[in-house]
């Protein structure tokens, strides 16, 4: 009992002086300087000709500057640029990297001491383009007392898709996102997103389709 009063006396002071010692710990670690892994991300300029056939593995830095430095990459990330000419030989590029290609954020003062791997290989392909039909994935009812008149109908039925030719020549379709419309008693159109997430490596045009369709009343 004499402990738990000692502990509740005065507790809104001991409160504020653990409060306060958070943020002077705080303050003082984010002036300490560190050293930490950090992601890079990767902006590639590819050959119009070639196209990546697997995304590419990841790039991490090692850097060094004071915490409060750190923190700032979360909204500002380092960024490494690279060209994959037109020269390059499917189905593998190799890259070198070194500290001084990424690059880093002006507001961010922060040194590169090195970066891993220091060589990455890229999968590329030629770039293939073909039409492929459009496959529905929904669900479409009528209202009680209705029904639906006719086939339901895309707009456009087909459409452009181009990547890697590996991957693009074994595509049958491309489907949409899952969709349910019920409840109708009269005619209607959806826009409709095709279900491009499945591969970052497909360019398709267009991204997104018109389903619609006619009811009757019975």
């Amino acid at each position: 009992m004499a402990l738990r009063d000692a502990l509740l006396r005065h507790w809104p002071l001991k409160l504020t002086a653990l409060a306060l010692s958070i943020i002077v710990w705080v303050v003082v670690a984010s002036e300490e300087t560190t050293s930490q892994l950090v992601s890079v991300e990767l902006e590639l300029d590819v050959a119009p000709t070639l196209a990546l056939a697997a995304p590419p593995p990841p790039v991490r830095a090692l850097i060094t500057g004071a915490g409060r430095e750190l923190i700032k990459l979360y909204a500002a990330p380092l960024v490494l640029r690279a060209a994959i000419p037109p020269t390059a030989q499917a189905p593998r590029h190799r890259l070198s990297i070194a500290p001084a290609d990424i690059r880093v954020p002006r507001n961010a003062d922060v040194t590169i001491q090195d970066v891993e791997p220091r060589e990455i290989e890229l999968q590329i392909d030629r770039v293939f383009r073909r039409t492929v039909p459009v496959a529905l994935r929904a669900v479409v009812e009528a209202e009680s007392g209705f029904a639906l008149s006719g086939p339901l109908v895309l707009t456009p039925a087909e459409v452009q898709v181009s990547g890697p030719r590996a991957l693009v020549v074994r595509l049958d379709s491309i489907a949409t996102d899952p969709i349910e419309v019920r409840g109708l008693t009269g005619p209607f159109e959806r826009t409709v997103p095709l279900d491009t997430a499945r591969s970052d490596l497909l360019h398709v045009s267009p991204r997104e389709v018109v389903l619609s369709g006619r009811v009757r009343k019975t």
